[in-house]
């Protein structure tokens, strides 16, 4: 069960733990990686970092599409619109990824 609180009268969901992590971190990694991904024209066709981008972009945008759902009648619609970001995003990146390599 989820923790819910109310602020200036305004009812909303806590962000669990883990999706909380999973957005900062990711956050945070993807300035460098992006930058070793541009300066470098080198590792610009390494599978392994474009995989790496490839899944920290997919865990910040599914945890960011998670963090919209505050309102309760809505978070299912957005636990599936998550999904279904991750399964565009995640389709096109492996494409990517494997005719790079």
């Amino acid at each position: 069960m989820q923790a819910e609180r109310t602020v200036f009268a305004r009812t909303f969901r806590v962000t669990p733990v883990w999706l909380w992590i999973v957005q900062r971190a990711s956050g945070v990694l993807l300035g460098p990686l992006v930058a070793i991904h541009i300066l470098v024209p080198t590792l610009a066709r390494n599978p392994a970092l474009n995989a790496l981008l490839l899944a920290i972009v997919l865990g910040h945008g599914y945890s960011g599409v998670r963090r919209l759902a505050a309102a309760k009648a809505t978070n299912a619609l957005y636990v599936l619109a998550a999904i279904g970001w991750c399964i565009v995003v995640g389709a096109f990146g492996l494409l990517i990824v494997a005719t790079v390599a």
